[in-house]
């Protein structure tokens, strides 16, 4: 697994997840900016980093609705979503559903990251189907279906423990360079202290012909 597979195919870091913190039940709706958005901090409930605002144009391709690893049933609906008011990427709630960077590339763009992310797990909630995800083989297939029905196949590439701070951002949302798709969730360690898991899995995978 190459440690740094994520900064020239990657995805992003949770410092949410905690199964001792409530998470919010939604996220603002931010007004679109002529100010180019850099890429967000973190996901959901992470502490504050950047400011975020919303890039003017929104992909035209259609957007994800299931994603599914032939990897211990891992399956999940996902939904679409953006920044939040502390500039990280928002998530759904329930870690059952996965949600989609809408202002990055999607499943059939030409060129991007598409990055896909959920939460291990959530208060009232449990344990969601990302968490079984940790012992992933490289070589799996990732399928996912899009609004208009096409299918897309990914190939896992690299699968990487990596500590949250520290990760290069602005290579996770990247919105040009080679097709890819990148998997993140909450990993590693627990901290008592800050409530919040200490690493992110990140897996990278590349399109099957």
């Amino acid at each position: 697994m190459a440690a740094l597979a994520v900064a020239t195919a990657a995805v992003a870091v949770l410092t949410g997840c905690s199964p001792a913190v409530p998470l919010p039940g939604g996220h603002p709706s931010l007004a679109p900016s002529s100010t180019p958005t850099p890429p967000p901090a973190a996901f959901s409930t992470a502490v504050p980093q950047q400011s975020a605002t919303v890039p003017p144009v929104t992909p035209a391709a259609a957007a994800p609705a299931r994603i599914t690893v032939d990897w211990a049933g891992v399956t999940a609906p996902v939904r679409p979503e953006g920044v939040d008011a502390q500039g990280a990427m928002a998530l759904p709630p329930d870690p059952a559903v996965a949600g989609w960077y809408r202002y990055g590339a999607a499943p059939a763009s030409e060129e991007g990251t598409v990055v896909i992310a959920a939460h291990v797990d959530a208060v009232g909630y449990g344990i969601g189907p990302f968490a079984h995800l940790r012992d992933v083989p490289e070589g799996r297939t990732i399928t996912v279906v899009d609004t208009a029905g096409a299918e897309t196949r990914w190939r896992i590439a690299s699968v990487d423990l990596l500590p949250k701070q520290g990760l290069p951002w602005s290579d996770v949302f990247r919105t040009d360079g080679d097709r890819r798709l990148v998997l993140v969730t909450c990993g590693g360690a627990f901290d008592e202290r800050t409530r919040h898991y200490e690493s992110n899995l990140v897996i990278t995978a590349t399109p099957v012909p």
